[in-house]
């Protein structure tokens, strides 16, 4: 169920973290295997990146022992038919980073496809947003001063090796070294800094963001503002004391009410409907399947997109398939064929079963290939 977050914790099982660590204490896990992540992301894959003249300045952050350096000091306006766009200057970020500032990649996950990749998977494992961040520091030098994050994380140490010092409470100073296949999670709130050591250290975050029990409240009022029993604006302060106690009495009531009608679970799944309607959209390998819309036979090959959070929704005799603002709609009777399609199993498109001729079964592929959620895997 959680293969990925099942590869990132091994060989701690995932259960056992969720049970004992996650929002509790952190964690560490030393592998004395440096090649661990290589198949996730590798230096090689942020030396690619930095080939490029025309970053954007938006993906970076550069810091030196917790102070930043300004947008201007590393960064140039260009002009096109667009208007004015800030890109980064990649010369002056290495010069920077010769000089000991850490270089921040920030939303890794939407520039560099191996993590854009484990993003979505965990956050389909999860379901809540997982986003990643670059670290790259030189050695003997800390990024920022200590703090501490709004959310979890989850630490991968790609390369070089980096001192980590997080302040428990109640209990000494905490020093972990991490090495290159290392992980460390850290829950919200637990205050840390880090060093690197006698080698550059590159690492990647992973920032968790679960739905916490204020964020239900949050659901709560966005359900309030549907109703119109809470549309009613509240006395103003010159009202006399008898209406102010009418409105105070009505709306206890009725909130009470809301209370007991709307369970937790319901207004956790408003909150995973938002993530599904809002989630990233840069499904690898969509251009090449279009273009090869039109060569779909029944011996095509496809499977699922990984990644893609969706929800299946029974409207009348249709069944309806939502994922990022889209929704394709098969008649109910076509139930197994879905179930084939969601599986994430790969299947020729002759093999789906229902009530179709040929012709209906490529256009149904067709139409899920169309909108994303279906890849072809061979023509």
């Amino acid at each position: 169920m959680s293969e990925c977050l099942a590869r990132i914790l091994s060989p701690v099982d995932t259960s056992f973290f969720l049970k004992h660590y996650q929002a509790r204490e952190h964690f560490h896990i030393s592998r004395n295997a440096a090649g661990y992540y290589e198949d996730l992301f590798t230096a090689g894959d942020l030396d690619v990146f930095l080939q490029s003249e025309h970053l954007p300045a938006a993906f970076f952050n550069v810091v030196r022992e917790g102070t930043r350096y300004p947008l201007e000091d590393w960064s140039r306006v260009d002009n096109s038919a667009r208007g004015e766009h800030r890109v980064a200057i990649t010369e002056r970020l290495f010069d920077l980073y010769s000089e000991g500032a850490t270089l921040i990649v920030n939303q890794a996950h939407s520039a560099l496809p191996s993590l854009n990749g484990l993003c979505r998977n965990l956050t389909r494992e999860l379901g809540f947003p997982v986003l990643a961040n670059i670290y790259i520091t030189p050695r003997e030098v800390g990024g920022f001063c200590k703090h501490a994050d709004d959310h979890e994380v989850l630490v991968m140490q790609i390369a070089g090796s980096k001192r980590w010092l997080l302040d428990v409470q109640h209990a000494p100073l905490v020093e972990i070294d991490l090495q290159p296949g290392d992980l460390l999670y850290l829950p919200r709130g637990l205050a840390h800094a880090a060093k690197a050591q006698e080698s550059d250290s590159i690492h990647v975050t992973l920032g968790l963001w679960p739905v916490y029990a204020f964020q239900l409240i949050e659901e709560l009022a966005a359900a309030a503002a549907e109703n119109d029993d809470f549309l009613q604006p509240m006395p103003p302060r010159f009202a006399d004391d008898d209406a102010k106690r009418a409105f105070e009495t009505a709306f206890v009531r009725q909130l009470q009410g809301l209370i007991l009608r709307i369970e937790p679970s319901e207004l956790l799944e408003r909150r995973f409907q938002s993530l599904i309607a809002n989630q990233s959209r840069g499904w690898p390998g969509r251009l090449s399947d279009l273009r090869s819309i039109q060569d779909i036979t029944t011996e095509t090959i496809v499977c699922r997109r990984p990644g893609i959070l969706t929800d299946v929704k029974r409207e009348g005799k249709f069944l309806s398939v939502g994922f990022a603002g889209k929704r394709v709609k098969v008649p109910d009777f076509l139930q197994r064929a879905l179930d084939t399609i969601m599986s994430g199993n790969r299947f020729a498109i002759h093999e789906l079963e229902g009530l179709m001729d040929s012709s209906g079964k490529v256009r149904l592929v067709a139409e899920f290939v169309r909108a994303g959620l279906l890849r072809i895997v061979k023509l």
